[in-house]
């Protein structure tokens, strides 16, 4: 039992893990796309497909900066009010780290800080295609990236839980 939940708990680890760096990676594009388009307004990026499917246009709007909610409550001058790459950035960065671990506790914190991230995800699904009324891949694969991983950093706490539970039952069964 030990091992097969060793080889999950690894799977989750490196499936967590290798998501975060996609995370990553499209906060990276995400932040360099909207610093380059506020200093050079003839920049096209490659995510800029039509009028209609176009990241830029998404980045650069007043939701790309502190997610449309730091410029309005402490000021479009507030040291948080940075592009919405720069906290995927820290948080994917985050993620992966706490992922490392196999303690109950922090997983779950983990997945709890996934869930926040997937709820964020849906106003900013929703601030794009009803608000914004625009397609971004760049956008919508964060989302999936996000989505998938809270389903494995759940799968894994269920594992963590029965993990714990075999080795209670096996320390009472060893003290009798």
């Amino acid at each position: 039992m030990g091992i097969l939940s060793g080889n999950c708990k690894c799977s989750y680890t490196l499936g967590l893990v290798g998501l975060s760096v996609c995370g990553f990676l499209l906060s990276l594009y995400t932040s360099y796309v909207e610093l380059r388009a506020e200093h050079d307004h003839t920049y096209q990026a490659m995510c800029d497909i039509s009028e209609r499917i176009s990241c830029t246009k998404v980045f650069t709007s007043r939701y790309g900066r502190g997610f449309g909610i730091v410029g309005p409550l402490l000021g479009d001058d507030s040291i948080l009010n940075v592009p919405n790459g720069f906290y995927g950035i820290f948080y994917y960065f985050l993620v992966a780290a706490f992922s490392f671990s196999n303690h109950l506790v922090i997983s779950r914190l983990n997945s709890y800080l996934i869930l926040l991230s997937n709820c964020l995800s849906l106003y900013l699904a929703y601030l794009l295609y009803f608000v914004l009324e625009d397609m971004c891949i760049v956008c919508v694969t964060t989302y999936a990236v996000n989505l998938i991983s809270l389903i494995l950093a759940l799968q894994k706490i269920q594992v963590l839980i029965r993990d714990e539970q075999v080795m209670r039952a096996f320390k009472i069964d060893k003290a009798k």
